[in-house]
């Protein structure tokens, strides 16, 4: 990192460093008909609060950064263009959309950054370009007994920083190639209700070792590039079932009881992988998956009035 030559003390609510800046938002909407239209836009954004991910997969983490005098404010630019159409009596709605969004002031750890026992880790980020595209499609109903949503994003996160992967463009840690959700809700009568959620992602970009060498009677891995590894894909599925109180006109509220499973079929996602040496042979690695959550069942019980 940088060497830290001087540090200042501020007092509470004390005002050190300002930023401003314009977000201008452009929308437009053409009907091309009863049941279709297109429409295009454009977004300024200010982001005064960043997050940093480190790309250690022993230990991943994220840090918030506030803007500051050495930190400044990431702008995007996004532009996106879509068609909608609606069918079966705007029963069910489709749509179409692709975007582009383009920013700078982009921030991210450094090569071999120091994170551990750091007091000044702004000296550890390093700033540039970064940029996503993508399309997303989208079917939904929104009327009847049946109701559900099918959607499917196809996107990329990319970055360009130099003092990062050789300044070399590398994938975000959050690119992920495809976005699937499906949800769905019937309703069995006017007490009962099953809904059902299935998700997919694929899995964050990572940074894994490819090769080791020996130093010094010593082990030391060789990483692949920033990111250019993956984690094993995301997926689960979760359902719920929902029992509503009888109408009653005298009384002012209703209630619900809700029985709900998240992850239904016992997934375990990736959380993190950790590789580490065989006590008896320092050439043989392990890889070992950390994963956060196996099945959540649970109640609720909902009363709105």
């Amino acid at each position: 990192g940088n060497n830290v030559r001087d540090t200042t003390a501020y007092g509470t609510g004390e005002v050190y460093n300002t930023y401003m800046n314009l977000e201008p938002r452009l929308g437009l909407r053409y009907a091309l008909n009863e049941v279709s239209s297109v429409k295009l836009s454009y977004n300024r954004m200010a982001q005064y609060i960043h997050l940093a991910s480190n790309g250690n997969q022993a230990t991943p983490f994220d840090i918030w950064f506030p803007s500051s005098p050495n930190v400044k404010p990431e702008l995007a630019d996004q532009v996106a263009g879509g068609y909608f159409r609606n069918f079966h009596e705007n029963r069910w709605e489709a749509s179409m959309e692709v975007y582009y969004k383009d920013m700078t002031n982009a921030i991210d750890f450094r090569d071999h950054a120091q994170l551990f026992f750091n007091d000044n880790l702004e000296g550890e980020l390093r700033f540039g370009h970064a940029w996503s595209y993508g399309a997303e499609f989208l079917v939904r109903k929104q009327e009847g007994r049946f109701t559900g949503m099918l959607s499917y994003t196809l996107s990329r996160a990319e970055r360009k920083i130099e003092g990062i992967n050789d300044g070399r463009t590398y994938r975000a840690k959050y690119d992920k190639t495809h976005n699937v959700s499906i949800t769905g809700s019937y309703e069995l009568n006017k007490l009962w209700r099953v809904g059902a959620l299935w998700v997919y992602q694929t899995g964050g970009a990572a940074t894994f070792p490819v090769g080791r060498y020996e130093y010094g009677g010593q082990i030391v891995p060789i990483y692949s590039e920033r990111n250019a590894a993956r984690l094993p894909a995301y997926h689960r599925f979760d359902f719920s079932i929902t029992k509503a109180s009888r109408k009653n006109e005298g009384r002012r509220w209703q209630s619900e009881w809700v029985l709900s499973v998240y992850n239904a079929y016992l997934r375990h996602n990736t959380y993190s992988i950790n590789f580490r040496q065989d006590e008896d042979d320092p050439f043989t690695t392990y890889a070992e998956k950390t994963y956060l959550f196996s099945i959540v069942p649970s109640i609720t019980y909902n009363f709105k009035f």
